[in-house]
This record gives C-alpha cells, structure tokens and sequence, in this order.
C-alpha cells in the first residue's frame, strides 16, 4: 500500500504535473469564478516560467549530490552493492533491446568494483518500479549487461523484488546477511545517495557510499548557464523527489535522517 500511495501522492505533487493541474482547474473554474480562475492560471504560468528558467532545480541538485563524496576505499571489502534504475524495462521489454538511462553510470562503476575487488560479492538490487505494466524487472536487464561485461559467476546476487529504495536495502540486507565486521559498498547515482544512507543507517547495516552518474558539475549557480526549461524541470523534479522521499521514510520510520544530509560523525575523507 506505501509503494501505491507514494506513486499516486508524486504524480499529483510532481512540479510540471501540479503546475498543469493549477492552470487546468482555473481554466474550469473561470466562468464560476473569473478572478480565482485568472489568479490560477497566471500563477501556473509564472511558476512555469520561474522554475523553468532559474537554476533551482540545478542548485538543489548540486546540495544533494554534495552530501557524499567518494570515499578513500579500503583494500579489501566482501560486498559491493548496485541499486537499480539504469534501464528501462518497458522499452527493453517492448524492443528486445537493452534501453538504458542516465543511471547506467551505477553499472559502470560496479562493473570497475568488481575488477578491483575479485573476491567480493556483487549483488544488484531492483525490481519493477513501475506502478503499472510490471511486464518485466530490472534485474533481467542487469543480468543481460552484466553478462555482456563478463561479470557473471556465483559471487554474483540478484535482489529481483524490491520495488523502491527501501525494499533495495531491506530486501537485500536479508539476502546476504552481512556480518558486523563485514565491509560494503553501495553503489547509486550521486543524488540518490543522502536518501539511501538513511536507510541503511535506520537498518543499522554500515556502508561505505560510493556515488556515480552525476547530473551536476557541482557547482551552484546564481544564473542558468544554459537556458532549457525541460532540463531545469528534470532537475527540479528529481531533486525534490528525493526531499520528499527522505522525509516520508524518515517520519514513517524507514530513514535516521530527516533531511537529505550526511551526518556530521560519518564526515569521511574523500578521493
């Protein structure tokens, strides 16, 4: 049911899809309601425009992914984890063909973990995401690519069930079963990381983040560098996708942290 509801609650509160729902419900309401219904639709427009052509959505973007840096990793570690969400499985699905993302950096970066450390287990996390059309999980893709990478064997898990970020984590803590001295990698794009460390420490499993697929130069803007109003959104979407989502684990007791923030005591020296 959390899975269904959260679906349902982002699609309603998604920025382009709540300024649409703005000036749509004003322009039905303008022969009731003329001066309610112009006020809406003019605030959709502005809104439009604000969001679409100031770097907000690059600026949180770039709050998020510098949250975690890259650590200095130790010589040995006994797993390396990768979450889902570098293919597209309706397309895959669709065109008999691998559809990628721009997360497929995730992948890249653990098929260069699995090089460096030849003895650790690798487990790739995820499932279907999708609310609808669950015709096909992620986990048959990255079985696909990673074969093709020739990272295959018995030391590599597949976690096929998880549908979000917390079933990655809970899902697979309870495959592998990691001991407390045991040393794990989790591998996801930069800006996913705050979110996905809030809910390995609220499962009290110590992992070493190592984040991948930037979106961002990692530098804050005071005025776009470049003007594209879907990229902006894209950007934005993502970025409060994330907020919301650390906030709802945290207060329906899924995450330790209620922003997006690395916490002071776990301040790692980075590469």
């Amino acid at each position: 049911m959390f899975f269904i509801i959260s679906k349902i609650v982002w699609f309603l509160i998604s920025p382009l899809n709540l300024i649409w729902l703005l000036m749509v419900s004003g322009y039905l309401i303008i022969n009731r309601h003329p001066n309610l219904g112009y006020k809406m639709i003019f605030t959709g427009v502005v809104l439009f425009v604000l969001l679409g052509v100031l770097p907000i959505g690059h600026n949180l973007t770039v709050f998020l992914e510098k949250q975690y840096l890259r650590e200095r990793l130790p010589k040995q570690v006994d797993g390396i984890i990768v979450l889902g969400g570098a293919f597209n499985t309706h397309i895959s699905n669709k065109t008999g063909q691998l559809a990628l993302n721009e997360n497929i950096g995730r992948m890249v970066e653990f098929v260069a973990l699995s090089k460096i450390y030849p003895n650790a287990k690798l487990v790739f996390s995820g499932g279907s995401g999708r609310l609808l059309s669950k015709d096909r999980k992620e986990a048959e893709d990255a079985q696909t690519f990673l074969g093709i990478m020739g990272v295959q064997g018995a030391r590599l898990i597949i976690e096929p069930d998880s549908r979000n970020t917390y079933e990655n984590v809970v899902f697979t803590k309870k495959l592998v079963e990691p001991k407390p001295d045991e040393k794990w990698i989790v591998i996801t794009s930069a800006f996913h990381m705050p979110r996905t460390m809030g809910i390995f420490e609220q499962q009290g499993w110590k992992v070493i983040p190592y984040v991948s697929a930037p979106r961002t130069d990692g530098e804050y803007q005071i005025y776009p560098r470049s003007f594209s109003i879907l990229g902006q959104f894209y950007l934005l979407s993502n970025a409060i996708k994330e907020f919301v989502g650390s906030a709802t684990y945290y207060f329906s007791g899924k995450s330790a942290f209620l922003l997006p923030m690395r916490p002071l005591e776990s301040e790692t020296e980075s590469k």
